[in-house]
């Protein structure tokens, strides 16, 4: 019996079955991506930057609440002299190179902001404007507010002598109450600011006109 007629239509529908899927191979019109998984990828480096951004003002809230939050009400219930020369040590420790960049890093939004601003035809008004407010409200009431406020206090609580009447006056008076009302400021400009870029970075790939 003469099998080379099935063989030979085998093989015609291997290769055309072969065909078929380099076909769809290289179709690009075929895009298996979902909606919901493009919405998360990053468009351009401005987006990323943006991104980073946020994450670091949310970060920066993070440590901020924390001090305001817990371990500030903890060391007003130990022994002043205590109190001062564990925050003295937490102040000294805490000034390191990731700290600032988790601590300060979020002011990079102002390259995008930049960015956006010169190119007004390409970004929507929404994400130039959210873009500026991040910035602004983070230098003013994150950074500003740190160096003007709680450094200085800082400084002073250093130079104190921790057994001293002026020194536990300062510690109850003014640190445990000014440095502890002007964190939670800075911490709530912190996530205002984190909202802000988000809502920029959720605007960036909508198109002029849809702004």
């Amino acid at each position: 019996e003469d099998f080379t007629p099935l063989i030979l239509e085998n093989t015609e529908t291997k290769m055309n079955y072969g065909a078929l899927n380099d076909g769809l191979g290289q179709d690009s019109s075929l895009d298996h991506t979902t909606p919901l998984s493009k919405a998360w990828l990053l468009d351009s480096y401005l987006e990323a930057v943006m991104l980073v951004s946020v994450i670091l003002n949310s970060m920066a809230a993070g440590i901020i609440f924390i001090f305001s939050n817990t371990i500030m009400p903890a060391l007003a219930t130990v022994d002043s002299d205590v109190g001062i020369k564990v925050m003295n040590t937490i102040n000294v420790m805490i000034v390191n190179p990731l700290f600032i960049i988790a601590f300060f890093g979020g002011l990079i939004s102002g390259y995008p902001a930049v960015v956006m601003w010169k190119n007004p035809d390409k970004f929507s008004q929404p994400a130039r404007y959210y873009a500026l407010a991040t910035t602004l409200v983070f230098f003013v009431g994150e950074f500003l507010v740190t160096v003007t406020q709680n450094v200085p206090r800082n400084n002073n609580l250093l130079a104190v002598d921790s057994e001293s009447e002026e020194g536990v006056a300062y510690w109850r008076n003014n640190y445990l109450k000014g440095w502890v009302a002007w964190n939670t400021v800075r911490c709530v400009f912190s996530v205002i600011a984190a909202i802000f870029g988000a809502l920029s970075l959720s605007f960036m790939r909508k198109t002029v006109a849809n702004s």
